[in-house]
Parts: C-alpha cells; sequence; structure tokens
C-alpha cells in the first residue's frame, strides 16, 4: 500500500502545483496595462494661504505641496521641443497622494468626456500612481475627485464621493 500512495499523493501535489500555475499565470496576463512615469518631481514645502488649501483640508485632505512646475521635452524629428505642466498643490488623504487643479476664470474646463481628457488625462497619466486628481473650485466651494477609470469599473460604489460641494 505505501508505493501507491506515494505515487498517488506526488500526483495530487504535481496537480495542485499545476492548478495554482495556471491560476497565477492567468491572474498575469489579465492584469491591465499602467504606465509608469519617469517624471517626478520635489515637494515645495512652502504652503501659501489661499481659500482652495482651506477647503481641501474641509474635505479632510492634507496639503503636502504647494505649486509645481512639471518640465517637459518631447522630440519631433531630431529636435527638442519644450512644454511644461503646472500642478496647484499634492494633497494626501488616507495615505494617498491626490494632484490639484483649481480653477482658472480664464480657462474652465468643459465637463464632458472629451473635455476631461484634453484638460486633465496628461496629470493623471505622468502620475498613475497618484489615487487621482482634485479639482477645486473656490470660490464656489466645489471639489471634485477625478481618477481614471475604465467601463467595467463602473458601479455606483465607484462613482460615489466624486462631486462635493462645501
Amino acid at each position: 500500500m505505501g508505493e501507491h500512495s506515494d505515487g498517488l499523493l506526488m500526483i495530487l501535489i504535481a496537480g495542485l502545483a499545476l492548478f495554482l500555475g495556471y491560476r497565477g499565470f492567468r491572474s498575469w496576463v489579465r492584469k491591465p496595462f499602467t504606465l509608469r512615469s519617469g517624471i517626478g518631481f520635489e515637494m515645495n514645502e512652502e504652503i501659501v494661504e489661499h481659500p482652495a488649501v482651506n477647503l481641501l483640508e474641509q474635505a479632510g485632505y492634507e496639503v503636502v505641496s504647494d505649486k509645481l512646475k512639471v518640465p517637459l521635452a518631447f522630440r519631433v524629428d531630431g529636435s527638442i521641443l519644450h512644454s511644461r505642466l503646472f500642478i496647484d498643490y499634492i494633497a494626501v488623504k488616507n495615505r494617498e497622494f491626490y494632484l490639484v487643479r483649481t480653477a482658472r476664470e480664464r480657462l474652465p474646463i468643459e465637463w464632458t468626456g472629451s473635455g476631461l481628457r484634453k484638460e486633465l488625462l496628461p496629470y493623471l497619466l505622468l502620475y498613475p500612481e497618484c489615487a487621482g486628481l482634485l479639482y477645486v473650485d473656490a470660490e464656489q466651494g466645489i471639489l471634485k475627485e477625478i481618477a481614471l477609470t475604465t467601463d467595467e469599473d463602473e458601479d455606483e460604489s465607484a462613482l460615489e464621493g466624486t462631486w462635493r460641494t462645501l
């Protein structure tokens, strides 16, 4: 009986190893592709008092950096073109970082899918490790949390709390 039980046990262990290997491989293949940005930023710890900072703090965020300039360079047919993005603040809540953009009277955002793509997608793609972007309109007392998602993630729990008026 010892010979048969050892062989059966080996077949059972091999089957379990194959099953776990298959599940791990399948999970790895289905893992969503994410961009990783090599563009970092240094925190600007001197935070100037502003109504947007007060609004963020009232909503439970801690502002950890003031305005930042992110330099960008594009290579086009051998030439280098320069540009930059501006981040108004960086805030933290529940140990997650958020980029912050404040409302600008001269540059209103069109609150449609294409409007958000045009104005805010570069920020979300440059820093995918951030939990999202906060849009603050201090005059209106509005704080919007924006995160890049897919249609598959569209359930009610993912959409709750994305619009706050304080």
